[in-house]
C-alpha cells in the first residue's frame, strides 16, 4: 500500500455506550487520522470489532465490519455492515447457548476483500459512520476529486 500513517493511532477502543431514550448502542468516538500517499490505489480502510455485554456482565465478542474510507473531501455517511463467522453445527450451539462465537486468529486478513469470500458468515446488522475528510495537495500532483 502507498500510505503511510504521519500522526495518529491506527488502533483504539471506546467505552461502551447507550442512547438514554432509545437503548440504542452509541459509538460516538473521534478518529484523527493523518496520512500521506504516492498513489490512490489501496486506500485506508475501517476495520471494526464489535463486542457487547451480555445478561451476566461477560464481554462477548459480536461481529466484525470493514469498510473503505472514502478518498474525496467532505462529510461521508456511511453504513458498514457487520458480520460474523459461523462454523459447523457445534460452534452454532456453542454460540447459542454459551455465547462463545467464532473469531479469526488475526482480523486483519479481511483487509484483501477476497480473503473473505472465503468464510462462511451471518449478518449481524448495519453501523452508521459519519467521517468529516480533510484532503489537501491532490491537485499538485494531478489527481482531482
Amino acid at each position: 500500500s502507498g500510505w503511510k500513517i504521519l500522526d495518529g493511532c491506527e488502533e483504539g477502543q471506546t467505552q461502551e455506550s447507550c442512547d438514554l431514550y432509545t437503548n440504542e448502542p452509541v459509538w460516538d468516538h473521534p478518529v484523527d487520522l493523518y496520512y500521506t500517499t504516492q498513489t490512490l490505489q489501496n486506500s485506508p480502510k475501517l476495520l471494526l470489532q464489535i463486542f457487547h455485554r451480555d445478561t451476566y456482565g461477560r464481554i462477548l465478542f459480536g461481529s466484525y465490519g470493514i469498510c473503505n474510507i472514502p478518498l474525496s473531501p467532505g462529510l461521508h455517511f456511511i453504513k458498514c455492515h457487520t458480520w460474523k463467522p459461523i462454523g459447523n453445527w457445534k460452534d452454532r450451539l456453542r454460540d447459542k447457548f454459551l455465547g462463545i462465537t467464532l473469531q479469526l486468529k488475526s482480523p486483519s486478513v479481511l483487509i484483501n476483500s477476497l480473503d473473505r469470500f472465503e468464510l462462511l458468515t451471518e449478518s449481524m446488522g448495519t453501523i452508521k459512520i459519519e467521517l468529516h475528510i480533510l484532503a489537501r495537495n491532490f491537485e499538485k500532483y494531478g489527481c482531482h476529486m
